[in-house]
């Protein structure tokens, strides 16, 4: 006979239920029931494909989908899209962050979008062609508060002499350019000797969303291949590796903070019915 405990984490599959807090009691070290979201919402078809995800004030998300030039405002409460503006031109768009009252986009090739004034503006008002390009596949984008930077990672190739990393870049908000040595490394050799117990093997990731940890500082990102989230020190170093279960990960692609911890994540469809929207609420031992 199934306990009540059991019973109640049945019920997750349901779009917008909230999970009983019973289901949560296996809080990992990162502070995330990445098997128990706290809420599952199911996207619209106009994003479908929903490439990257960024907060835009306490209530709202922004998010694009790829090969659109919208940006989608969704309802943090619902997961219901209440608005959307025409960016004004259409490209691979691979993530998105907001910076104040701008909005950064970045497509795949490793070019940044600026949309100053995003509430008003609404169109793309700069563009900042980097030396990335479509080889490295750039499918990520964070704001790194502290540096005033934004943070960029790369799917592939991860540059010259990093044979068995996974690189991030960092791009100066005040110089406007890219530096040139990565800010962050993912050692994937490291990762996979199992000199961390229950780590997982790490040597397919690769990068498809990140985001900086509003409290902590860490680095968390999400490897749509293999499903893992990387979660890297503010000195770089590896903090932990966890493996996202296929039941709710069909296809992580965009990840947010909200200021109190508390993360967003969203999946293309994939093959299934709609694409999705989780959220986890951060909790401390």
């Amino acid at each position: 006979m199934l306990n009540r405990m059991t019973a109640v984490c049945v019920l997750v599959l349901l779009s917008g239920t909230i999970i009983n807090s019973a289901c949560s009691q296996d809080i990992n070290r990162s502070g995330y029931t990445f098997d128990y979201p706290d809420r599952v919402y199911n996207l619209p078809k106009s994003l479908a494909e929903i490439s990257g995800l960024t907060l835009l004030d306490r209530s709202h998300l922004g998010a694009i989908h790829d090969e659109k030039d919208d940006l989608f405002v969704i309802d943090i409460r619902t997961g219901e899209v209440t608005d959307r503006h025409d960016m004004g031109s259409r490209r691979d768009y691979e993530g998105v962050e907001r910076v104040g009252d701008t909005v950064y986009v970045l497509s795949s090739s490793g070019t940044i979008y600026e949309i100053r004034d995003w509430k008003n503006n609404k169109q793309i008002t700069g563009k900042y062609k980097t030396w990335l390009n479509r080889g490295h596949d750039t499918e990520g984008l964070a704001y790194d508060a502290a540096s005033h930077r934004l943070l960029i990672a790369c799917k592939e190739y991860p540059g010259k002499g990093l044979n068995g990393y996974r690189a991030v870049y960092a791009f100066d908000l005040e110089q406007k350019q890219l530096l040139p040595e990565p800010a962050f490394k993912i050692d994937l050799a490291q990762a996979d000797t199992g000199k961390k117990k229950g780590w997982g093997r790490t040597k397919q990731i690769k990068p498809a969303a990140l985001a900086v940890h509003p409290l902590t500082q860490q680095l968390f990102i999400i490897s749509s291949v293999k499903r893992r989230m990387v979660v890297l020190n503010s000195d770089g170093t590896l903090a932990a590796v966890h493996k996202l279960p296929k039941e709710y990960f069909a296809q992580a692609e965009g990840m947010a903070f909200l200021p109190n911890g508390d993360l967003f994540i969203s999946n293309e469809r994939a093959g299934r019915k709609t694409a999705t929207l989780l959220r986890f609420n951060y909790r401390v031992d």
